[in-house]
């Protein structure tokens, strides 16, 4: 495995995955994997503008815009004013696309906890603690990016 530990190429492949159990779900319901992503952010974390949407796909807000456009011609989103700034949209889940979410999400999930089934309290807070420091690590800018790295 060259210099990358065991430990790191276990993670590599847990997030290759979750890419590939994201873009079968939804394959099986006509959506990208964009669409997935925004689905579920909107149901876990309620509505969000735009640009909250275009940053966490790392995507341009016309992009956005063109994939809420798919997703309201789905019935899966709605578009509604801001309630503090008129000036501002948000994008909340319908009814339909919470039901798409919750089967996604649902088996994601009862995937996930029969994985740790046999994990005690202690163990689980370990590798909970483990997922939000990669998360948070993953989540930073690379160091190398524009500065002539290779890539």
């Amino acid at each position: 495995m060259g210099e990358h530990s065991e430990f790191t190429r276990a993670v590599r492949d847990l997030v290759l995955a979750g890419e590939r159990f994201r873009a079968r779900a939804g394959r099986r319901r006509g959506l990208s994997r964009s669409s997935v992503t925004v689905l579920t952010t909107l149901f876990l974390d309620g509505p969000r503008g735009p640009s909250a949407l275009a940053a966490l796909l790392d995507i341009t807000t016309a992009s956005t815009t063109e994939l809420v456009d798919r997703l309201e011609a789905l019935g899966h989103v709605v578009r509604r004013p801001h309630p503090r700034d008129r000036r501002k949209l948000l994008v909340e889940l319908t009814d339909s696309g919470s039901r798409v979410v919750e089967e996604i999400f649902g088996s994601f999930s009862a995937r996930v906890e029969a994985s740790s089934g046999a994990m005690s309290a202690q163990e689980r807070q370990a590798v909970l603690g483990f997922v939000r420091a990669v998360n948070e690590n993953l989540a930073q800018d690379d160091p190398g990016v524009g500065e002539g790295a290779a890539s």
